[in-house]
């Protein structure tokens, strides 16, 4: 456009100044101090208490500034955890050896590669097992009920064993229970090796928290359970075959205070025989119905925690309920899935059950707006509420804004009656006191306040007794019929390429590698 061309730019390199205006460098007798290592006076005991302050990531780095950081990790790490493959048996002595104060291990392989076998777990038990203090077994499907047997010979200190996925049977379990005597706590998992095992003869005297998962003949772990005189902690899940009469056999004079059945075969004769229990999970077991709930109720008066997932059958209801509201004064946390009660039983527990603090409904379609009035004007000691998929509206949220003087908590999902200036509502009704979480009908998003609600949109956990933080994913699973709209259709693409992404980086083979866990 009659513009001249831009002439090129020349670029001119400035020359370096003259040697008279350089910068003197420095020497060894200018007074600049040198750079100090203020942690060279601490001593060796004390970095490693800060060492173990630190998380696992942290910690790592912190070993690589310097050789004595290394040193001071290595000889004071108490927990190590191995990719438990094929190949870390030729490097399994120069870590032990690494790393000599470890007392608690963990041996994981995935399920398609090939895992370490028994003279691996002889190796263990050469170099710490009389240390060991935890012990987890993930996937070991080449290690036998010999090798077990001989690490728990050398692991007589054993208070924590978990074991899953694994192939050996009864008598791994068995020798350990024979050897450990301090142990405390015991996880199965998965175990394929019961299916022809004779039964567990043998009983543990400090055990006092055992977990059965997904076993086939289960059983036969049957008179560890009934003769385990401090046995505390009971947790039965998705195990095959009959448990009435194992429940049945408890003694009368037994501890067992927390007991977890999920997706049992147990009816209300093994439910009615259970007595002095605080802690309750009771989920997927459609034969339990109002008569076992009341039985178990009237024989465990100081029940805390009761959780109820009774899987849309129905068979759980106001008479159930009401029995418990009656007989279970003290019961704090009450979480009920697919049940449906009304006003009728929620009196009655506001009503004897003065120390309610946490309540939690999903799927409920009797749980309405008189429900909701009803928690609002009698509940007094209600301290945090979660609904779900209850057919709720405004017009019974509103109300919690004059009750539950002490409510701090409130969560509302998939309840498409409920919208978020009811949420606005009741926020400013408590000046800002009161975290509401509430989704809105077409799940756009959520209104919450940051301040006490996490960026998950979970309610925090604010101790041992709140509500549990996977709560609403437990009440929002696949399995309820609580009319949920389900994963969303990009799940399943991500999934689809992360499982793809996962198959073609199995196809190559990896070193073992090591993680560390402070």
């Amino acid at each position: 456009m009659g513009q001249c061309p831009s002439a090129p730019r020349h670029h001119h390199r400035q020359p370096p100044p003259p040697a008279d205006h350089a910068p003197p460098l420095p020497t060894p007798d200018d007074d600049a101090p040198a750079a100090e290592d203020h942690t060279a006076h601490l001593p060796d005991d004390l970095l490693a208490v800060v060492f173990g302050l630190l998380g696992s990531a942290d910690r790592k780095r912190c070993s690589l500034v310097c050789r004595r950081w290394l040193s001071v990790d290595a000889a004071s790490r108490l927990r190590l955890a191995l990719d438990a493959r094929a190949p870390l048996h030729a490097a399994l002595p120069g870590i032990l050896a690494r790393f000599p104060a470890v007392s608690k291990l963990a041996l994981k392989c995935d399920r398609r590669a090939e895992s370490v076998s028994d003279p691996t777990l002889g190796l263990v038990a050469d170099r710490i097992g009389p240390a060991l203090r935890r012990l987890k077994l993930r996937s070991l499907r080449l290690v036998t009920d010999d090798g077990v047997a001989a690490l728990a010979a050398a692991a007589t200190n054993l208070r924590k064993l978990s074991v899953g996925s694994c192939t050996f049977g009864a008598k791994g379990i068995e020798a350990v229970l024979r050897s450990c005597l301090h142990l405390e706590e015991l996880s199965i998992k998965r175990l394929r090796g019961l299916a022809q095992s004779e039964p567990v003869a043998v009983s543990s005297l400090r055990l006092h928290s055992l977990c059965l998962k997904e076993l086939y003949n289960g059983q036969c772990f049957s008179s560890l359970i009934t003769n385990s005189p401090n046995l505390k902690t009971l947790k039965i899940i998705r195990c095959s075959g009959d448990w009435d009469p194992v429940l049945e056999d408890l003694p009368q004079d037994a501890l067992l205070a927390e007991l977890h059945l999920e997706k049992l075969q147990v009816s209300d004769r093994g439910v009615s025989a259970l007595s002095g229990l605080e802690v309750l999970y009771l989920a997927k077991a459609p034969e339990v119905t109002d008569v076992g709930l009341g039985k178990l109720a009237t024989r465990s008066p100081r029940l805390r925690k009761l959780h109820v997932d009774g899987w849309k059958a129905n068979r759980i209801g106001d008479r159930g309920l009401a029995a418990v509201a009656q007989k279970c004064a003290t019961l704090q946390e009450l979480v009920l899935i697919g049940v449906n009660l009304t006003s009728v039983s929620l009196e009655l527990i506001a009503a004897n059950c003065p120390a309610l603090e946490r309540l939690a409904l999903c799927g409920s379609d009797t749980f309405g707006d008189a429900e909701i009035s009803c928690v609002a004007t009698k509940c007094a000691a209600l301290r945090k509420l979660c609904i779900k998929a209850c057919p709720v509206s405004d017009a019974g949220m509103d109300k919690l804004a004059q009750g539950c003087p002490r409510l701090v908590k409130v969560k509302v999902k998939k309840c498409q009656g409920v919208t978020p200036e009811c949420a606005e509502r009741l926020r400013a009704s408590r000046n800002g006191a009161l975290a509401v979480n509430v989704d809105t009908p077409g799940g756009a998003g959520e209104l919450q306040d940051a301040r006490s609600i996490d960026e998950s949109g979970v309610l925090e956990n604010a101790g041992s007794d709140t509500l549990p933080d996977d709560l609403d994913d437990r009440i929002g699973g696949p399995d309820l019929s609580c009319g949920s709209s389900g994963r969303p259709s990009g799940w399943k693409a991500r999934m689809g390429a992360f499982m793809s992404r996962s198959l073609s980086v199995s196809m190559f083979r990896r070193r073992p590698r090591v993680s560390y866990e402070t």
